[in-house]
């Protein structure tokens, strides 16, 4: 094999084995137009942002009417919009104001499509990285023998003859657990795949079916023929997607900023707008553990809320009327420490927040339960608490887009809700 090959398969390994379950691409191909049989509508697709490391959610949502915030963050709290000094942040409403880095977003909101949600997260009590990232995409605290993530689940319990190719993608080399199971999703490397590698890919994969021999034989042939026909579809998918790619060039969207995760969400814009069937898509944006040097109004946290922040406004933009049937989904697996540590940073917290980005939303509003900064008020007097359980955004979000009940249809195991619903979402 050589080295390209190599590096083609070190690339999209993933994506092959989640292909492999698909079957025949062309019946697939074939059946996409029958997804939507009201041309004049637009499919409803769900984004998903994950921003791993653990956010600060009080660098991006700024409680600035509490007087405890500058005391306790002497030297990273982020300016109340009526300040005198430094850039100061940009108000939502008579608790909150947004990151002064944050321009884009905070114009999505005063527009009435950007709703924070505020002391949200899981329960359990960890605060590992690993941990806490695979409770939350697997949609089960806990539960370390749930394997699969909560929107393969959602796929494989919806999926029809209907599907097509392209109905879950992530804009990565590695499916992000939430994409993780037994329905297929194709990860693609940022810097795709070029045609003369998946030429020579595919003849890897065009070669003769083992000799006759004994049952154990057959049982490896047939593994072989399972492979090759992964990699053949796998193969169908990239091609189709380069091809929407390709021709989607030059149709007048807007300017990008120069970002990986801005290229990210103009590769899912262009998708989308191909009207290729396109469901779900997921990105991950990595670097938020600030233990030192936090910087959330002109250092590190800074340029990633900038970069997030315009790379989001950029999409909507491109999508413009479009985004009526579009949801962007931003979170993280746990919030910070309330207190900056000794270094200028925060360390693992509990309660944290996420982000809708949609024309689907009921605006102008941050939702979720508050309950200050004070100490007695805190989760083990340091961390915010979680109020609203992050399954409770997960699942209305389903629900608003798709019109799928995963409470009703035990999407998230052993699971009861017991925080109240936030009707973030316009019905219908």
């Amino acid at each position: 094999m050589n080295s390209s090959r190599r590096r083609f398969i070190n690339r999209s390994g993933s994506c092959l084995l989640g292909a492999s379950t698909l079957g025949s691409l062309a019946a697939v191909e074939r059946g996409r137009a029958d997804r939507n049989p009201r041309q004049d509508q637009e499919d409803p697709v769900l984004v998903t942002v994950y921003l791993r490391g653990g956010v600060d959610s009080l660098g991006v949502l700024v409680p600035y009417r509490e007087k405890r915030y500058a005391e306790i963050r002497p030297t990273i709290a982020v300016p109340a919009p009526d300040a005198r000094e430094g850039r100061v942040s940009l108000p939502l409403d008579g608790t909150f104001a947004l990151n002064p880095n944050m321009p884009g977003l905070h114009a999505l909101y005063e527009k009435g499509d950007c709703v924070p949600v505020v002391c949200v997260g899981s329960h359990h009590s960890t605060r590992s990285h690993f941990d806490a990232q695979d409770f939350m995409e697997r949609g089960a605290p806990g539960l370390r023998h749930v394997k699969d993530g909560w929107l393969n689940r959602y796929l494989a319990e919806t999926k029809s003859k209907r599907d097509v190719p392209l109905r879950a993608l992530a804009l990565q080399p590695r499916l992000p657990r939430s994409l993780r199971g037994s329905y297929p999703v194709l990860a693609v490397p940022e810097q795709g795949t070029t045609a003369q590698v998946m030429d020579e890919f595919s003849d890897l994969f065009g070669l003769p079916p083992a000799a006759e021999g004994s049952s154990r034989g057959e049982g490896e042939r047939a593994m072989q023929r399972q492979i090759r026909q992964s990699g053949h579809d796998t193969i169908k998918q990239l091609r189709f997607l380069n091809d929407i790619l390709a021709q989607s060039e030059g149709d007048g969207a807007p300017d990008y900023p120069d970002s990986p995760f801005a290229r990210r969400m103009q590769k899912i814009a262009k998708v989308i707008k191909a009207k290729s069937g396109l469901e779900i898509a997921a990105v991950d944006y990595n670097g938020w553990d600030h233990h030192v040097d936090e910087g959330p109004v002109d250092g590190n946290m800074a340029r990633h809320l900038a970069s997030v922040s315009d790379g989001i406004e950029a999409f909507a933009r491109d999508l413009g009327s479009r985004m009526s049937r579009v949801l962007v989904l931003v979170m993280s697996e746990f919030g910070r420490t309330v207190k900056e540590n000794g270094n200028e940073g925060t360390d693992h917290g509990h309660g944290g927040l996420m982000l809708a980005v949609g024309g689907m939303l009921n605006g102008k509003q941050v939702c979720g339960r508050w309950t200050g900064l004070e100490a007695g008020k805190l989760y083990e007097e340091r961390d915010l608490p979680v109020h609203t359980d992050f399954r409770v955004v997960l699942a209305e979000t389903l629900h608003g887009l798709f019109g799928f009940d995963g409470i009703k249809a035990g999407l998230f195991p052993e699971y009861t809700p017991t925080s109240p619903p936030l009707e973030f979402m316009r019905p219908g």
